[in-house]
């Protein structure tokens, strides 16, 4: 799962860099986070976590979303490009699994299916400092798509409970099913 997850982390972060990049925001090209370097996205909290805790993240993209000319729009569109490349991921190695790889091949396109997709569910629950939160506030009229720095540790705190409650259970478990579901050999 190590390759899945770092490949996953990497084009995640990246596509957010290059994405805001593209709609005029240039602080993730000035930040060199438009790179497919692992160590310009991996977090070393995130990653210690991942041994300790079981799950980690990277290190995110900062966006200012007042560069940008439409700035709700192109907000929902730089938050949208993670989970997207993650859907990509995902698609593209359970695609070359169709192609019965062997070996290698076969369970390093097994760890970038599973974990591009879960890192693609997970990342569109409307929690700070996921994805989520930063993509449903830009689909709602009227509601702002920036929150407030100050939340983010209580936000992150809720997040870690409902990860070690097994309350994330509830999201994750049919994703999963559907996830086994639909790959080759059932």
């Amino acid at each position: 799962m190590l390759p899945g997850l770092i490949i996953g982390i990497t084009v995640h972060e990246a596509s957010h860099a290059l994405s805001a990049k593209l709609l005029g925001d240039g602080l993730s090209q000035r930040q060199g986070r438009i790179s497919l370097n692992p160590f310009r996205h991996l977090s070393l909290l995130g990653t210690a976590a991942l041994f300790v805790l079981g799950f980690g993240w990277g290190k995110p993209v900062e966006v200012n979303l007042y560069n940008f000319k439409r700035p709700k729009l192109y907000y929902l569109l730089s938050s949208l490009a993670g989970p997207a490349s993650n859907i990509f991921l995902a698609a593209a190695a359970l695609g070359i699994m169709y192609l019965r790889p062997h070996g290698l091949v076969a369970l390093i396109c097994y760890g970038v299916y599973l974990v591009n997709a879960m890192l693609a569910v997970v990342n569109l629950l409307p929690i700070p400092p996921l994805d989520g939160s930063k993509i449903w506030p830009c689909l709602i009229p009227g509601v702002r798509p920036a929150i407030s720095k100050n939340w983010g540790r209580l936000w992150l705190i809720l997040l870690l409970i409902i990860f070690f409650t097994g309350g994330i259970a509830f999201v994750l478990k049919p994703v999963f099913n559907l996830l086994f579901s639909l790959l080759p050999w059932k």
